[in-house]
């Protein structure tokens, strides 16, 4: 059975369901709601729109207990401008795409405007940082909804299967293809450097140029290593800065932004054993500068 919340103005009311038996989240809607396309139903789910005693799942094979109650909002709700966008999200896992300007955690002179802050005052419950982007690169940024599972992600963080990165860097790329792997060190003053031998750590960066002119070039960036920095570091080192760092060598700042963005992380889910391909789409300026 079902009950309708009607609100003032609500042309289209909530829908309250309350389940009668353990079942899961799909074959529970579908056997109270027949007349609902299933087109509606992924719909819903996809914009975040059902809930199971309050909390909002995009999963088909959630799991609903006896009791509980599932909410279906007709209207999807748009994001407040403060809000972070949800990539992915299931009882362990959490995933939002960073924009860029914004810290993924506290530093000793900022505390409140971070992605982590952010997104606890969001969702009214604890997060877990897996991992860090910079201040200034966008893109794919997972939280674990657990410290276990926190730990279980970072302790195998070097074997994550793919991290792919979006980079516009100043210049021509004489080799469009190649593979950088030096060590890294970092200063007292935060700066990171590189060098070919050395008690430096380990970073090796593969890229890929994918659309160049005669003064930018867009490149897809594979990390093998996740170092502090690597990729700005790296491509400073290939002579071609990524665009807007000043801090490693650009001369220039054609996106009014760094030109870095984190646009697929691949995992193999802690819980399932399964591979998790996250996605994160650019934001409009960021697109390859004209010459």
């Amino acid at each position: 059975m079902y009950t309708r919340n009607y609100g003032l103005k609500a042309a289209k009311p909530d829908i309250m369901l309350t389940a009668a038996e353990d079942a899961k989240l799909l074959e529970f809607i579908r056997r109270s709601l027949p007349e609902l396309p299933r087109g509606k139903l992924k719909s819903f789910l996809e914009h975040r729109q059902i809930s199971v005693d309050g909390a909002v799942t995009t999963r088909y094979d959630y799991p609903v207990r006896r009791g509980q109650t599932v909410a279906i909002r007709r209207a999807a709700v748009k994001a407040a401008p403060s809000e972070l966008e949800i990539l992915y999200e299931d009882e362990a896992l959490l995933a939002v795409n960073k924009p860029a300007g914004l810290l993924s955690v506290a530093t000793d002179t900022e505390k409140e405007k971070t992605a982590f802050r952010l997104l606890k005052e969001q969702l009214g419950r604890p997060v877990y940082v897996v991992h860090r982007l910079d201040k200034e690169t966008s893109g794919v940024l997972l939280f674990a909804k657990s410290a276990e599972i926190r730990d279980a992600l970072q302790n195998r963080w070097e074997d994550t299967p793919r991290r792919e990165y979006l980079a516009i860097c100043q210049g021509v790329f004489e080799e469009k293809k190649g593979r950088i792997e030096t060590r890294l060190s970092e200063t007292s003053s935060h700066m990171v450097y590189s060098s070919r031998f050395g008690d430096g750590k380990l970073a090796v960066t593969e890229y890929e140029v994918l659309e160049e002119n005669a003064a930018y070039s867009l490149l897809k960036v594979l990390l093998k290593t996740g170092r502090k920095n690597q990729i700005r570091v790296h491509m400073k080192e290939l002579g071609h800065p990524v665009a807007g760092d000043k801090k490693y060598g650009a001369s220039s700042d054609p996106l009014g932004r760094l030109g870095l963005h984190a646009g697929v992380l691949e995992i193999t889910h802690p819980v399932t054993g399964k591979t998790l391909i996250i996605e994160a789409k650019t934001e409009a300026r960021f697109r390859l500068p004209r010459a």
